[in-house]
């Protein structure tokens, strides 16, 4: 979640307490289809009513308009869908301000980010030089450290807390995640962030094992040991391509600025790989225990040996 970037800029620049009034929704509103942030800008809303349940907007100065606008779906005391969006418009005004800031916020934070993390399945982007770019990541999210146990002071996110205590509700312990960050001022003089969240049992009917971000099945370190959260996660790749698509298609990103994701079966193709490296290894480990038993002989160990290595 990326509310960071709006703290900074009312830190800097102060701000006017009239509050952001362009933007038409309000806490309580069901969306569904598409969510305009713009007369001509939308991002699309994938299956289901989806409710509003926060909203903050201000107006900073010099035409300079932050907002960010939460929205969920609920199923069973669970919010099974959270989808978060920041912008920030009318950048251009203070280019040489923002762009330390943007570049800071995306390509250096200290966590998530535009940056190669060991929790992520998947890491896109395209990069200019200075702050532009369009770049998106896919992972899993420990939803107990997110909200309670990281370290990072730049995000904060009491709201959601708050939310789910008022209304009674629990988090999972596992989310899928999409994460995007895009700023093209020759397309749009506008920095917007989006945090698209779903658990596995809404997204594939899949019971997560673990919450723990390092020992979940969908780390990319552990998945092969999983083949069917593997099969969830490559589901999950997919599914967010296309969603990703219709995003780029809605804020109308073309040409060189738009993504590719040509290559999401070398993605797969290394999942698998990884699959069969570590069942040749637990294979090796088993015969080496049954030799070092007794079981098998210094013949037919060796021989077992080659089959297990030729075979994978």
């Amino acid at each position: 979640m990326k509310k960071k970037f709006i703290i900074l800029f009312l830190f800097l620049f102060g701000f006017n307490n009239n509050s952001f009034a362009t933007f038409k929704y309000k806490v309580g509103d069901f969306v569904s289809g598409g969510l305009n942030i713009s007369s001509k800008h939308s991002i699309p809303l994938t299956e289901g009513d989806w409710q509003v349940i926060y909203w903050y907007g201000e107006h900073i100065f010099r035409g300079i308009h932050a907002y960010t606008i939460t929205l969920a779906q609920i199923e069973n005391k669970t919010p099974i869908k959270i989808l978060e969006i920041s912008k920030v418009d009318g950048l251009s005004a203070i280019y040489g301000y923002i762009n330390p800031i943007i570049i800071t916020s995306t390509f250096k934070s200290k966590r998530h980010g535009c940056i190669e993390r060991s929790y992520y399945t998947l890491l896109k982007y395209y990069r200019s030089k200075g702050a532009t770019h369009n770049c998106l990541s896919i992972k899993h999210y420990d939803v107990n450290y997110e909200l309670y146990e990281h370290n990072d002071p730049d995000r904060d996110l009491g709201y959601l807390i708050n939310w789910a205590t008022k209304n009674n509700l629990i988090f999972p312990k596992t989310y899928l995640g999409y994460d995007l960050s895009v700023y093209i001022p020759r397309k749009k003089d506008r920095w917007l962030t989006i945090d698209y969240l779903e658990t596995p049992e809404s997204f594939a009917n899949y019971t997560s094992l673990y919450g723990s971000e390092t020992k979940s099945e969908f780390h990319p370190q552990n998945i092969s040991s999983y083949p069917k959260a593997k099969k969830v996660m490559n589901d999950w790749i997919n599914h967010i391509s296309s969603y990703h698509g219709l995003i780029e298609l809605g804020l109308r990103i073309d040409g060189k600025y738009k993504l590719k994701f040509d290559n999401l079966s070398q993605v797969s193709e290394n999942l698998n790989k990884n699959n069969k490296n570590n069942k040749m290894i637990l294979d090796l480990k088993k015969l080496d225990d049954l030799y070092k038993s007794g079981v098998l002989s210094d013949e037919e160990f060796k021989k077992l040996k080659e089959k297990v290595i030729n075979s994978n």
